[in-house]
């Protein structure tokens, strides 16, 4: 691994396979790494780091001034070349667990193991699409006919590559939540829990994924990196924090409302299709701690600067929100354009002049849309 000084614009990631420029950190610096998804997953997933041979599987590839080979050794690229068959080292084998087998019930054969040696939960295509049908596993989010995999510890959206660069080639977009997804669960569960108001608590009727344009993830993802790196903080204190405002179209109403409208005065698309964050507070007529991009915990309180006549439900968007460093305040200054020396964050704290909390970030890059919610 190269230092930080022997790093510069044309330095290849050091993911296994990526040959993406690493990105530059805003303290002038370069990563190892050309965003947040392959530098997780080096670190949740130690194997990574040392790629096992394509035939045996069972001991790491061959390394020549940097480049990593398909195999251990030259016999197994021989073995491989000639019949494709795997060498067995059965010394390297451990008594089978019970993750070695398929996890549909009453499946005894063993698990396909991917190429760079991770397991995965069945032994054939046929019983992936039979997990999804008995809703054993959470189906793909863009084709819904097979489960989704994990990235570097981490479970993802999409059951492959090639549908996760398929989806991910249209953004802006939306793709929808079922409610058999644990996914669903968890989001449409905070939404309830986080509903404060004394008015009953709505019917969730559709949840969608929002997927934003890679460039403006990867200055999210830059920004939650800095202020990681600034304040010590995991993850940068980043949070998921609701989001009321205007919707002037049916966007999500239905499985068929999936196209972003153009409507100048939808504030809803418009923040989804990242145009100036700036517009989330339009439809506060009173920035109580300033000008800045204002998200709540509590899900009724979005519900309070919901606006739309154009259908008969209400949306609400899901953001991840980067707090860093917060500082809270119980008294209104609206002359507040940034946040006060040495913090990332305000928190508007109930008990003074408001009655549930705010979290105001003032930088469009401490924030990006994560979820639909469409409730009645």
């Amino acid at each position: 691994m190269c230092s930080d000084t022997q790093r510069g614009p044309t330095t290849e990631c050091q993911y296994p396979g990526c040959t993406r420029a690493v990105w530059q950190d805003p303290d002038g610096s370069y990563s190892s790494f050309c965003g947040n998804t392959h530098r997780l997953a080096m670190a949740n997933n130690p194997r990574s780091q040392s790629r096992m041979c394509k035939n045996c599987n069972a001991k790491p590839v061959y390394i020549e001034n940097g480049r990593l080979h398909d195999f251990c050794g030259r016999r197994c690229a021989e073995v491989f070349k000639n019949n494709g068959q795997r060498a067995t080292h059965p010394r390297l084998s451990p008594t089978p667990s019970d993750d070695d087998f398929c996890i549909i019930p009453g499946c005894k054969s063993r698990v396909y193991v991917d190429l760079d040696g991770s397991k995965t939960k069945f032994c054939s295509n046929r019983h992936r699409r039979a997990a999804v049908q008995a809703h054993v596993a959470d189906a793909c989010l863009l084709c819904k006919e097979m489960p989704v995999v994990e990235v570097g510890g981490k479970k993802s959206d999409f059951c492959s590559k090639r549908c996760s660069t398929t989806a991910l080639s249209k953004t802006p977009v939306i793709l929808e939540i079922p409610s058999t997804n644990v996914l669903y669960d968890n989001v449409v569960g905070q939404f309830t829990e986080q509903w404060k108001h004394p008015t009953p608590v709505p019917t969730v009727i559709k949840l969608w994924r929002i997927y934003g344009d890679r460039s403006v993830l990867d200055r999210f993802s830059r920004y939650q990196l800095e202020v990681e790196r600034r304040t010590g903080t995991s993850g940068a204190n980043t949070r998921r924090r609701f989001h009321g405002t205007i919707r002037a179209c049916c966007l999500g109403d239905t499985s068929s409302d999936r196209a972003l409208c153009k409507l100048s005065a939808c504030n809803m698309c418009n923040i989804i299709q990242f145009l100036p964050a700036a517009r989330a507070g339009e439809r506060t007529n009173f920035g109580r701690f300033g000008a800045g991009i204002y998200t709540s915990a509590t899900s009724s309180k979005a519900n309070d600067y919901y606006a739309g006549s154009a259908s008969p439900n209400r949306a609400m968007l899901l953001n991840d929100v980067v707090m860093g460093k917060t500082i809270k305040l119980k008294t209104t200054n609206t002359s507040l354009t940034k946040p006060p020396p040495g913090y990332d964050a305000v928190i508007g704290e109930p008990g003074g002049d408001l009655n549930y909390d705010e979290c105001i970030v003032y930088d469009n890059d401490a924030i990006r849309a994560s979820f639909l919610i469409i409730y009645k």
